[in-house]
């Protein structure tokens, strides 16, 4: 899959991570098509890493060992570990019971897989902020902004995503740009516990409240998702250096709120309730329809942004 990209724009460092998950099948189960390691993802990293030529990545020993196999050390600031060695990975247990006690509830976030299924893969995608936090420390190419890719972006079944594309990286944030697309409340179900609803009631946000349906729904308090009339596409986000590590901090913040209420889910979740109690005006939002089109909209000049 060939991507386009002017690379006059050489401000910018694409974030990303890979790494071969401890029981990879149940990868493969978890999504909706089979995302095998190396038949899928390291591909689309190899086409990512020619395309952008700058990127900050952490990683195991075999995805190094396939950078370096395919000459592109010098476009790579990789820093390899091994997967228990993500930030979030001495939660594990704790994470595992916090599931289990969820599992009555939850009904979306874990399409009738165990809990012991889901908890490697909300370690990795937990790790995202932490990965962007390291780049910009390090920020091996000196770069003014920083932008998160997810590692299985360029795969071919994601040539829609790109088609709308010029190839042109026109955003210069000031703060951090994400994309929201609406859900309408048709996708599916997004419940609110009390603790999150007092809290937003309290320090409300640019986003718009939640829906009546969810309001009803209220007294349910052990639940997986965080309500929003919106989805968060992850695999895509972009943040001046500033703010940067604030974005980290405040990824922290809120999902050990979360936790301390009994809740672990996604980060995607962990966005829309860092959006919702979002007091110091930290994001630049861009709506999208459906996901087809998500990295075009972060990548759109800020005068399309919701502020």
């Amino acid at each position: 899959m060939s991507i386009k990209y002017d690379n006059k724009r050489s401000d910018i460092t694409f974030c990303t991570m890979l790494f071969k998950m401890p029981q990879q099948n149940d990868l493969n189960s978890l999504k909706h098509m089979q995302r095998k390691f190396e038949e899928f993802y390291l591909p689309s990293l190899k086409t990512l890493i020619n395309t952008f030529k700058k990127v900050a990545l952490w990683c195991d020993k075999e995805t190094a060992e396939f950078i370096k196999k395919e000459n592109l050390e010098k476009y790579v600031d990789m820093r390899v570990m091994d997967f228990s060695a993500l930030p979030h990975y001495t939660e594990r247990d704790e994470m595992l019971k916090i599931l289990h006690g969820m599992r009555g509830n939850v009904g979306y976030l874990f399409h009738h897989k165990t809990p012991e299924q889901w908890v490697d893969y909300l370690i990795l995608i937990g790790a995202k902020p932490s990965v962007f936090d390291w780049a910009a420390q390090t920020n091996k190419f000196k770069s003014k902004y920083f932008m998160w890719i997810d590692a299985g972006s360029f795969h071919p079944m994601y040539a829609g995503f790109w088609a709308q594309w010029d190839g042109k990286i026109l955003a210069k944030p000031e703060r951090v740009r994400i994309t929201i697309s609406p859900t309408l409340g048709k996708t599916r179900p997004h419940f609110v516990p009390n603790f999150i609803y007092r809290l937003y009631k309290k320090l409300q946000g640019p986003i718009s409240p939640a829906t009546s349906q969810t309001l009803v729904k209220q007294n349910l308090l052990d639940i997986a998702m965080i309500n929003a009339d919106y989805d968060v596409p992850a695999c895509s986000f972009m943040a001046d250096t500033e703010w940067v590590h604030k974005f980290y901090v405040w990824f922290e913040q809120v999902r050990n709120i979360m936790k301390k209420h009994g809740l672990v889910s996604t980060e995607q979740a962990v966005f829309q309730a860092m959006m919702k109690f979002d007091t110091i005006n930290m994001f630049e939002v861009s709506y999208i329809h459906g996901y087809t089109g998500v990295y075009a909209g972060v990548a759109k000049e800020c005068a399309d942004c919701v502020i």
